[in-house]
């Protein structure tokens, strides 16, 4: 029973400072994808092209199994100084409710209803958004777009195909 609890208690950890390890903004990265990843399978098993423990195995995912390939990305994609100018940004409460509407918009967009109200945008919130969009950090994300560029995508196809595959290797059972 002790080393059970001694397992669990590690594998917490270990989940935790892997969380710790990415940074922010690869965290958020990570979770936009898996968002839009998890309403597609939703809709693919409300059509009956997935089948249900599929969906389940998708919906179980975790932002965390993205972070390595987010977490590249990013270290790819952005100076020294813009990674810390956004975890600066991203840390900071109006910095959160940015990134907390643009997670939920993907809802939106993707023509479901989002978990949860968009945040409330204060005038004081708006000020910090606007420097942070206006700065080498907030440009090379807002407006070059630097996590989308096209080999970012394709890592993060790569890995969410894994992923998929994962579940898909899950058979339903069969009614005989």
């Amino acid at each position: 029973m002790k080393n059970t609890r001694l397992l669990a208690l590690a594998a917490c950890l270990l989940a935790s400072s892997a969380a710790q390890a990415a940074s922010l903004t690869a965290q958020l990265t990570a979770r936009s994808a898996l968002i839009g990843l998890q309403i597609a399978a939703k809709k693919r098993e409300a059509k009956g092209v997935l089948p249900a423990v599929q969906n389940a195995c998708i919906q179980a995912l975790q932002p965390d199994e993205l972070y390595p390939t987010t977490e590249k990305v990013v270290a790819e994609s952005l100076s020294a100084d813009e990674l810390a100018a956004a975890e600066q940004f991203f840390n900071a409460v109006s910095g959160r409710k940015y990134a907390l509407h643009g997670l939920l918009g993907i809802y939106t967009t993707l023509g479901e209803q989002p978990p949860e109200p968009y945040p409330a945008i204060t005038a004081e919130d708006g000020k910090a958004i606007e420097a942070f969009t206006a700065s080498p950090a907030g440009q090379a994300l807002l407006k070059r777009q630097v996590l989308q560029a096209p080999a970012a995508q394709l890592a993060y196809e790569a890995r969410i195909q894994e992923l998929v595959k994962r579940c898909q290797a899950i058979k339903p059972e069969r009614a005989d």
